[in-house]
């Protein structure tokens, strides 16, 4: 039996780490998309099936498996639709074992497991090992009473109940801790990543950030051919807002203006934070012409907003802008020391102006 365990816990721990490593960008939760929940569901009841396979013999007659945890862990962290999923595989593995009367408290049970752990995760305030502890209990009094059903021997009912009930322990408590150890560290990382590409004010993305796509865009137009363009948005004295007004103004003009240029782009341009008041547009697609018709909405755009200081005072300002293009018949790839000229010369000419 201990070996048996052994083994359903091993089959526990490595199908979820492999589950986990192929979906950790698209992790299951109860707000999770229909269709990654359908996919869960999917692999929670493959993972089922393979523990049927793999039953704990507790003697001659009786074997066990850890099938409900793979249907409580989808509850847990999906919600009722992955979990009924899971169930009606695994219940459809069980009638490829055998017909009888057992399959159909079987499937009875699974489902029945698998709406009441729905339920639990749903309206459950109570969060990690009590929750995970009342799914336990839940379905193990789900199990018991089927058992009752199928069994006619009380006493064997109440010593495989307890067989199960320790195996249930044991597989159920070292399965929470790893699922829930592995998504923690995965969620970190992803926050490291997140906070490594983006400009931690604004959230905008940074220098480093604008240099990957930076690359990646002209390497595309070279390829595959087309145009390009670069827009370096500078606002003018901005050093006067934070003498004037002081550094903590001058921060939420900074915000304020990311989410206006974030708006004012088009789906899939790139707008990064290069550092102190300036700021970058990488435009795919998009010859000279384009590129000046956007710069001069963002210059007009900005030049008309009202920023909002934190004592609620409004204040106005402008941006200069240096603009150019790049496409495949191109000899010259310095695009951003064009652009970076470009915004030299607006800023020499008098400012809130759009140079190429």
């Amino acid at each position: 039996m201990i070996s048996d365990l052994f083994i359903n816990i091993t089959i526990l721990t490595s199908f979820t780490f492999m589950w986990h490593q192929l979906f950790r960008n698209n992790r299951l939760t109860p707000n999770s998309p229909l269709k990654i929940k359908l996919l869960d569901g999917l692999i929670g009841g493959i993972l089922g099936i393979t523990l049927m396979h793999y039953s704990i013999q507790v003697n001659e007659i009786t074997i066990l498996d850890l099938r409900h945890i793979a249907v409580i862990l989808l509850a847990y962290f999906g919600g009722i639709i992955p979990s009924l999923i899971a169930a009606a595989i695994i219940s459809v593995g069980r009638f490829f074992i055998d017909v009888n009367f057992s399959s159909f408290v079987s499937l009875f049970m699974m489902f029945t497991m698998a709406i009441g752990a729905g339920l639990i995760a749903k309206y459950l305030k109570q969060e990690g090992l009590i929750k995970w502890t009342v799914l336990l209990i839940y379905t193990q009094t789900i199990f018991t009473l089927a058992l009752y059903v199928v069994v006619d021997n009380f006493s064997l009912v109440i010593d495989v109940a307890i067989y199960h009930i320790l195996s249930s322990i044991i597989g159920g408590y070292l399965t929470f801790y790893f699922v829930t150890y592995i998504r923690r560290y995965t969620q970190l990382y992803l926050k490291y990543k997140e906070n490594s590409q983006r400009d931690p004010l604004t959230e905008l993305y940074n220098v480093r950030s604008f240099d990957y796509f930076y690359n990646l865009m002209l390497d595309s137009v070279k390829q595959e051919g087309g145009n390009c363009a670069v827009c370096l948005v500078d606002v003018d004295h901005f050093k006067k807002v934070n003498d004037t007004y002081g550094h903590t103004a001058g921060d939420q003009v900074l915000r304020q203006l990311a989410k206006l240029l974030g708006k004012l782009m088009r789906e899939g341009d790139i707008v990064s934070r290069n550092g102190g008041e300036e700021f970058s547009i990488l435009l795919e697609d998009c010859n000279l012409t384009q590129a000046e018709e956007i710069a001069n909405r963002i210059r007009k755009a900005v030049e008309q907003y009202h920023f909002v200081l934190p004592d609620k005072q409004k204040i106005k300002l402008t941006v200069s802008i240096g603009v150019a293009a790049f496409n495949f018949e191109s000899s010259d790839d310095n695009l951003y020391e064009s652009a970076d000229d470009a915004l030299y010369k607006a800023k020499r000419t008098g400012r809130n102006n759009v140079c190429s």
